[in-house]
């Protein structure tokens, strides 16, 4: 290049700067930002107007390249195209002036298309080389020993500075005392305010950031770099041009390279903050506002090692004596203190957790329970003890488990005091401990230091076997079947079980000179396998018209015998009827035909309530069609009702038949009383009653 010393004078100097970046001149041949040639080779004789021209279609080459590298990484959305467009340096003659705005960096174009953004000069004329993309660095040495000290209790809190595209922002970082790392906000500045120069429009302060000088009046390096020095002073005096052991710990956090103002800005904190660390580089800088500072410090706080284990708090029981079970606390240690998360890695372990005592069945309206018991799982840092030693609450998730059952749940640590949950089996409801959530010491206060053993159960099924279709006896067979294996399920999970059947058919007109008709087939007491070969073997018994009453009252007296028996230990026993029609009467009343064997069905209920069996009835109640008007229709309304209204009696049991399926009945019927000592509200670390026989002894 021809220059004369004049022209060269233009290009050097003790105030001068590059004309491309404006970065200020340092006496070098070549611009260390750009690498534009600030000064030529001495000639002799002065400069021709075709060296004036070349020089001058050089300088545009290169500017119009500048600008088009800051446009390439300020570009953030389609609809600021126009906008950075316009701001360009005009390109020399021979390079035509874009009408679009540039692509961000790195992205593609449409194929076979030119883009006039990627020939911003002719090859091998200087110009800015624009930076790939950083990789993904792994977390440096010095921050995670940072991270390190800050949980021990050695660092009191570390600072986290952030320069973004909207603002510069500080988060302030602390440990509570369990060493869980915590964040809070410190400091806020919008560019426009720390650098007046910087446009307040997004797309043209963007540009400007991204080093772009433009066609407006460009932002002048070194008061940009004392607006940050001064900041820095403002808001982080503790690390300012500190050194030493009692220098407030920083951490930059770096964002993508090759943002001009940006980088600058990182290089004056490296000046004044000697004792400072910096992270992992991001794709590209973050916004700079203190919620989204916020974030990327709390992901970095995530490979800070637990100072505590991370425990899941259960309940289990102990050695029975007489009829209770002690209950007492447990721990199960999913993650053990000093672990560390790499950048991105998660660690997971799985639990099984088994439910305690259902809850007991409701006093009034539907009988059926949930088929679920909800949980709390306490997640803590550190181990539950005396008052003294309360460690903090990281999360109460809830779980529904199956009554009697357990779920495999696996815990997922994601950093210190951050574990998700997840289920299988079982559904999940996060609650998180901020805030005015539940206490879990009260929680605890209200746990039964003990269990009341279950009793043996016996189920005495009674099934109307007559009836107008031959479905609708398969469906009661079929039900009762899916009860008792249910019943069985249940019974092994508690105190045992034990399974009678009673089926009963319709009286059958008579005369003095007949037999009396069986209307009664039933098994006694005994596994609940031999109850359900008994059902399978019963006949169904079809009828061409139905009668207003069955034979119930000759099955509620055969239950009365069956419970009339002695027992080796107490049992709970239940009789559910499974049918549609009520009992006959003692003897006729109104349009009610009474019982032909005699059989007062009130008296035999009573008996049953006074040995302290429960009675239930699975049914739609049958409402026989008649009349308004009709003799004794009135009578005969009230006898239907009352009787299913007495047969329920305070049990309240009432299933429904497409509403309440086997499974919940079971639950139902199975569940004992209520007591005080019923409503643990954590898992269990293993089943809390030792499994029950199918069968238990009965003299």
């Amino acid at each position: 290049m021809l220059l004369s010393s004049g022209a060269d004078d233009e290009r050097s100097g003790p105030a001068a700067h590059c004309p491309v970046c404006i970065h200020p001149g340092q006496g070098g041949r070549r611009c260390r930002t750009c690498g534009f040639p600030l000064s030529g080779d001495l000639v002799l004789g002065a400069a021709t107007e075709e060296d004036h021209r070349s020089a001058a279609a050089e300088l545009a080459a290169a500017a119009h390249a500048w600008d088009l590298d800051a446009a390439r990484r300020a570009l953030s959305e389609p609809a600021e195209q126009a906008e950075i467009a316009g701001l360009l340096r005009p390109a020399p003659t021979g390079v035509p002036r874009p009408t679009r705005a540039p692509r961000p960096a790195g992205a593609p174009g449409p194929a076979g298309v030119p883009d006039p953004f990627r020939a911003p000069h002719p090859a091998g004329s200087p110009g800015p080389v624009a930076a790939g993309a950083p990789a993904m660095a792994a977390e440096p040495q010095a921050l995670a020993g940072l991270l390190h000290r800050l949980t021990t209790g050695e660092l009191s809190e570390v600072l986290f500075v952030e320069f973004g595209t909207r603002r510069a922002a500080v988060v302030r970082a602390y440990a509570d005392a369990a060493g869980l790392p915590r964040t809070r906000p410190h400091a806020e500045t919008p560019w426009t305010e720390l650098v007046p120069r910087l446009a307040p429009a997004r797309a043209l302060r963007r540009f400007q950031l991204a080093g772009g000088i433009g066609t407006v009046e460009p932002v002048d390096r070194p008061a940009f770099d004392q607006a940050v020095r001064d900041w820095l002073r403002t808001v982080v005096p503790g690390a300012y041009e500190a050194t030493g052991p009692r220098a407030t710990a920083l951490v930059l956090l770096r964002g993508g390279t090759g943002w001009t103002l940006l980088d600058r800005a990182a290089a004056v904190l490296h000046d004044v903050c000697p004792a400072r660390t910096e992270s992992p580089p991001a794709p590209a800088p973050g916004c700079g506002t203190v919620s989204a500072t916020t974030a990327r410090v709390r992901r970095l706080l995530r490979g800070a090692p637990l100072r505590e284990p991370h425990t899941l708090l259960l309940a289990r029981t102990g050695t029975a004596t007489g009829g209770h079970v002690p209950v007492e606390l447990a721990h199960h240690v999913l993650f053990e203190a000093g672990t560390r998360l790499a950048p991105g890695e998660t660690r997971t372990v799985s639990v099984t957790v088994h439910s305690g005592p259902p809850a007991p069945a409701p006093r009034a309206g539907t009988a059926a329970p949930s088929d679920t018991v909800t949980v709390v799982l306490p997640l803590l840092a550190g181990r539950y003890g005396p008052a003294e030693h309360r460690p903090p609450l990281l999360d109460l998730p809830r779980a529904e488990l199956p009554v009697r059952g357990s779920a495999h749940l696996t815990f997922v640590l994601h950093g210190p005091g951050e574990i998700e949950v997840r289920a299988d089996g079982a559904r999940i409801q996060a609650e998180a401990p901020q805030g005015a959530g539940p206490d879990l010491a009260a929680l605890l206060a209200r746990m039964p230091r003990r269990l009341r053993r279950p009793r043996p159960v016996e189920l005495i099924c009674a099934v109307e076997m007559s009836g107008t279709d031959r479905a609708e006896i398969a469906e009661r067979v079929g039900f009762t079947g899916d009860l008792i294996r249910a019943a069985e399920r249940h019974g092994r999970a508690g105190g045992g079980l034990r399974v009678a059947v009673i089926g009963y058919y319709d009286h059958a007109p008579r005369n003095e000179h007949q037999p009396d008709r069986k209307v009664i087939r039933s098994v006694r007491p005994g596994p609940p396998g031999r109850a359900l070969r008994h059902l399978r073997e019963m006949t169904s018994e079809v009828k061409p018209r139905r009668a207003l009453t069955s034979s119930l009252e000759d099955a509620l007296k055969a239950a009365a015998r069956m419970t009339a028996d002695r027992r080796d230990e107490p049992a709970g026993q239940v009789l559910l009827v499974v049918g549609d029609r009520p009992p006959a009467p003692y003897a006729q009343e109104g349009l009610v035909p009474g019982c032909p064997l005699a059989v007062d069905w009130r008296e035999q209920l009573r008996t049953l309530r006074h040995r302290g069996v429960r009675v239930g009835v699975r049914a739609e109640p049958f409402a026989p069609p008649v009349a308004p008007g009709t003799p004794g229709g009135e009578r005969l309304r009230r006898y239907l009702s009352g009787t299913w209204h007495d047969l329920l009696g305070t049990d309240r049991l009432l299933l429904r038949p497409g509403t309440d399926s086997a499974e919940r009945a079971a639950l139902a019927l199975t569940a004992g009383p209520s007591h005080a000592t019923d409503g643990i509200p954590l898992a269990f670390a293993a089943p809390p009653f030792a499994p029950g026989r199918s069968d238990p002894p009965r003299s």
